[in-house]
């Protein structure tokens, strides 16, 4: 028996409860809430030079999110589409609990290593599939053309989130610089992270697959016949070739964020202020995300998606001229976000369009596979580099990006 001829059974004996289905959205919307009360991160670089480590080993560490979703984000995107949603999202946020306890107890840097490797599963478990569950809830109860604004509500939750975050990082870190106010920060995002697994022990499948109905056997070769599938139709549809090259190549592979705060206490900014700047910046994306699907529906997605990328670009470039400044580093990176906040729900929604909705898990985690290896090499060079110099050519390499591919981009399917 075929996975499509169980989930169509399971379908007709159990009629899909319009309430069920907003309980999950409810649910999913206080996940995705509370997953932005994680103290450490809008400061973990901070962290990180705290305890004496260079900017290279910081890129290492940032590397092992590409290194993971290279390795992982297909595996655990096909286990989702074959097992279930709920299963996926339950070891993804497992994962984020090991994560933050990991710090709590090892500060060091090896074990940052280790923290970081079971942060970025838990992104490749919940990742597309997240996004997958949001979009399968929404078609049941027939709309999923508010999708693209359902993600921006979620995104601007966190976002919400960090805002708070931000206020309480900063006082925490001004009041016990000269004591382990790390370790207080990474013991918040456990309790946080425990919240996060309690609640989605309660999220619902809308159609359970029942493994041992399978049999082991049969879930490999559906696996297997999945993923040769969905390869297929990227390889020989053209347009999504075009889209998978863009999405990597137009794309920042996060360089500046990673170093910006490092750059900032650099250029003599007081460490405390990290957690205020954070609230600026993130205002940005919380803008973006809340309220840019009116600049969508009027512009399109696919122009949002080739104009935010460009503006990237220009601030690349312009901020590697002002990096003694962690004023003009700040601006710049205001900016930098309210760019990323505009074309993240943007590309994903064109996606969306691309796969007609079909095998989307698997469609997304194979694109981000090839995005995760690029942006892996991406770093590990530009680190070799002096900063202003990897800024700059960065800049450039995706301007000249968008002169060989926009036009392609703008043809897309919307």
């Amino acid at each position: 028996m075929s996975i499509t001829s169980i989930q169509k059974i399971f379908m007709e004996q159990k009629k899909i409860d319009i309430n069920f289905i907003k309980k999950n959205l409810n649910l999913q919307a206080w996940i995705n809430f509370l997953s932005g009360f994680t103290f450490l991160l809008p400061v973990i670089t901070l962290l990180y030079t705290y305890v004496g480590l260079s900017i290279p080993q910081i890129i290492l560490i940032a590397n092992v999110w590409s290194i993971v979703v290279f390795l992982f984000d297909l595996p655990t995107s096909i286990f989702a589409d074959i097992v279930g949603r709920k299963k996926a999202l339950f070891i993804a946020v497992l994962c984020n609990l090991l994560a933050a306890m990991t710090i709590v107890f090892f500060p060091h840097y090896w074990w940052f290593i280790v923290a970081s490797f079971f942060g970025w599963l838990y992104f490749a478990f919940w990742n597309s599939t997240g996004q997958a569950f949001l979009e399968e809830n929404l078609r049941y109860i027939g709309e999923e053309k508010t999708f693209g604004k359902a993600i921006g509500h979620l995104m601007s939750l966190e976002t919400i989130a960090g805002v708070v975050v931000a206020l309480a990082v900063s006082w925490i870190i001004k009041r016990l610089w000269q004591e382990h106010w790390y370790r207080v920060l990474a013991i918040l995002d456990t309790i946080f992270a425990f919240i996060i697994v309690v609640i989605t022990i309660k999220l619902k499948e809308i159609h359970p697959i029942q493994a041992k109905l399978l049999g082991i056997k049969k879930i490999l070769l559906t696996s297997y016949t999945t993923t040769k599938n969905t390869i297929r139709n990227i390889l020989m549809n053209k347009n999504m070739r075009v889209f998978m090259i863009y999405r990597s190549l137009a794309n920042h592979v996060a360089f500046l964020a990673i170093i910006s705060l490092p750059l900032r206490v650099k250029a003599w900014m007081d460490p405390w202020l990290a957690g205020i700047l954070w609230i600026i910046s993130t205002m940005a994306i919380f803008i973006a995300n809340k309220y840019a699907y009116k600049l969508w529906e009027r512009w399109t997605y696919n122009r949002v998606w080739v104009f935010s990328t460009i503006a990237q670009a220009v601030l690349l470039i312009v901020v590697a001229f002002l990096l003694k400044s962690w004023i003009a580093i700040t601006v710049i990176m205001v900016l930098f976000n309210f760019a990323e906040g505009l074309w993240m729900p943007a590309w994903n929604h064109v996606l969306m369009w691309q796969t007609k909705w079909i095998a989307v898990a698997t469609t997304r985690s194979i694109i981000f596979t090839v995005f995760a290896l690029y942006t892996t090499i991406g770093k590990q060079i530009l680190a070799r580099f002096p900063v202003e110099y990897a800024l700059i050519g960065l800049g450039v390499f995706i301007i000249l990006v968008n002169i060989v591919l926009w036009r392609k981009i703008l043809k897309l399917k919307q």
